[in-house]
């Protein structure tokens, strides 16, 4: 009994090996969601690194992240970096074009940066965002196993932060309050 039991172990772990050196490594995340309001409406919460923790799902994620932002902090250049509690990382904004964002992803220990983009294109009744990343998972033999769960595993987080990104680019806009002069008026004198 034993005996089969070490020999069914090693035929498992002889398949996971062999699965894990012949699956493809690659993975890619995407989602979508409808946001009620025109795209220029968008581009700033999307290109503007200071505006991301509005909407971004990650501190929501992980209490442990803790973000610095870089010395350009809009448009193509701009970067952040990040600890956490699985050793952080950095991005760093490559595009930026009206509707589009274009950012590099360099997770601590990978080889290769992944590559994430952020698009809001005009449709009936609004604007559609997609949020969607891309990469290799480069760790030998496990990589192409967390490339399979990926969906799984970030997806939701996608989705969370679009869902905020939508309740924050549809909130109403602050309105102007009147000037207050620091003064008041001359008035003019009472007269008998």
């Amino acid at each position: 009994m034993l005996k089969k039991t070490i020999i069914g172990l090693a035929v498992l772990v002889g398949l996971l090996v062999l699965g894990g050196l012949v699956l493809p490594d690659s993975y890619q995340v995407s989602r979508t969601v409808t946001v009620q309001v025109p795209p220029e409406r968008l581009q700033p919460l999307l290109e503007d690194l200071t505006r991301w923790p509005e909407w971004a799902p990650w501190a929501e994620e992980d209490t442990t992240v803790a973000i610095t932002l870089g010395p350009v902090t809009v448009g193509p250049g701009a970067s952040q970096s990040w600890t956490d509690k699985s050793g952080g990382g950095r991005l760093e904004l490559k595009v930026v074009a009206p509707g589009r964002v274009e950012y590099d992803v360099h997770f601590a220990g990978a080889a290769k940066p992944h590559r994430a983009v952020m698009t809001a294109a005009a449709v009936a009744g609004g604007t559609e965002v997609g949020w969607s990343m891309s990469g290799d998972m480069d760790m030998a033999v496990v990589g192409p196993y967390f490339a399979l769960l990926a969906d799984r595993m970030m997806g939701s987080m996608f989705q969370s932060g679009l869902e905020k990104l939508k309740r924050v680019a549809e909130a109403p806009l602050p309105t102007a309050s009147p000037a207050v002069p620091d003064e008041p008026a001359p008035t003019a004198p009472a007269v008998p």
